[in-house]
C-alpha cells in the first residue's frame, strides 16, 4: 500500500514538473490570416466606371499661331485679289460705303474668307477724318446704334468688328459700352485695333461678354517693305512666346508683297496662319 502511494506521488510530481517546463517555453507566433487575393476582395462600395474621354488632339507641328487682319478694304478690287492670291486665311476688314465694299464682302464670303466691318470711329485731332460713316462722341446713344446698324448693313456677312481710327472714341467707356452691347446682341466678335494707348474698348468688350481680342502688331505704319518684313518677324516672335499674335495690315500692294516674301518664314518657324476668330478670348 505504501509502495503504491509512493509511486502515485512520483507520477504526480513528474506531471507537475512537465507542465511547468512547457509553460515556460516561448510560444510560436500565430499564423497570419491568409492574404486576400484580388478574386476574394469585395469592396465596401460598388465601383463606378470611369467614362472614356478621348485625349485632345494637339497639332504638335506648330509653335504658335498668327492671325492677319487686312484693314481698309473696299475701294480696290485688284488689291483685294492680291491678298486672296497669297493662299492664306487672312481676314478682310471692310470699310462701309466704299465703292466696292458690298462686292468685296460678298466675294470674300463666297471664297470662304472671314469678313469684318472696319467701323469708323472718331479720332483725336480734326486733321484725321474718319469719313461720313463714323460714330462720333457727340452722338446720342440712338444715333450711335443707328450708324452702327447702317454700317453693318453696308458690309454683308461681317462676323465681327474692329475700329477704324477711333483714338478718341475707344477711350470713352460709356460710348464703347453702347456699341459693344449691340455687337454682343448681334452675336459678333470685336477686335480692338488699339489706336490709342488709353483705349478701354477691349476691357469693356470682355466685361460684357463679347468674344474679343486686340492688336499686337501693325505691319505697315511705314511704306517700306523691309520695315513690314521686320514687323512680321516681331509677330512671329510674339506667337512663339505667347502662343499667338494678332497683326493688322492694310490693303496695300507693298503689304501683300511683304507677306508673300515672308511666307517661308512662317513655315520654317512652325507658325500657323489662322483667321482672327481662332485667337479670340
Amino acid at each position: 500500500m505504501k509502495k503504491n502511494r509512493r509511486i502515485l506521488i512520483i507520477v504526480s510530481v513528474s506531471i507537475a514538473v512537465i507542465i511547468v517546463i512547457f509553460s515556460t517555453l516561448p510560444k510560436s507566433p500565430p499564423k497570419p490570416p491568409p492574404a486576400l487575393t484580388p478574386e476574394k476582395y469585395e469592396p465596401t462600395q460598388p465601383e463606378i466606371p470611369v467614362p472614356h474621354v478621348e485625349p485632345k488632339k494637339v497639332d504638335k507641328k506648330y509653335r504658335g499661331r498668327v492671325a492677319i487682319v487686312i484693314d481698309d478694304v473696299g475701294n480696290d478690287k485688284k488689291i483685294f485679289r492680291k491678298f486672296t492670291e497669297l493662299g492664306i486665311p487672312v481676314t478682310f476688314s471692310i470699310l462701309p460705303g466704299e465703292r466696292y465694299s458690298k462686292y468685296i464682302a460678298n466675294e470674300a464670303w463666297q471664297l470662304k474668307y472671314e469678313v469684318m466691318l472696319h467701323l469708323p470711329m472718331e479720332p483725336h485731332g480734326s486733321w484725321s477724318n474718319p469719313g461720313s460713316h463714323a460714330i462720333l462722341a457727340a452722338m446720342s446713344d440712338d444715333q450711335m446704334l443707328r450708324q452702327l446698324s447702317e454700317d453693318l448693313d453696308a458690309v454683308p456677312h461681317a462676323a465681327g468688328v474692329n475700329n477704324h481710327m477711333g483714338s478718341l472714341l475707344t477711350e470713352n467707356d460709356s460710348a464703347m459700352r453702347v456699341i459693344l452691347e449691340e455687337i454682343y446682341k448681334r452675336g459678333l466678335f470685336f477686335i480692338d485695333s488699339r489706336t490709342s494707348s488709353q483705349t478701354v474698348a477691349y476691357n469693356v468688350a470682355k466685361s460684357i461678354g463679347v468674344k474679343s481680342g486686340d492688336r499686337d502688331v501693325f505691319l505697315d505704319n511705314k511704306p517700306d517693305i523691309e520695315y513690314i518684313k521686320g514687323q512680321i518677324d516681331t509677330a512671329i516672335r510674339i506667337a512663339k512666346k505667347r502662343g499667338e499674335a494678332t497683326v493688322i495690315g492694310h490693303a496695300k500692294l507693298l503689304t501683300a508683297e511683304a507677306i508673300l516674301e515672308k511666307l517661308p518664314d512662317f513655315e520654317k518657324e512652325r507658325i500657323e496662319l489662322v483667321t482672327i476668330s481662332r485667337v479670340l478670348d
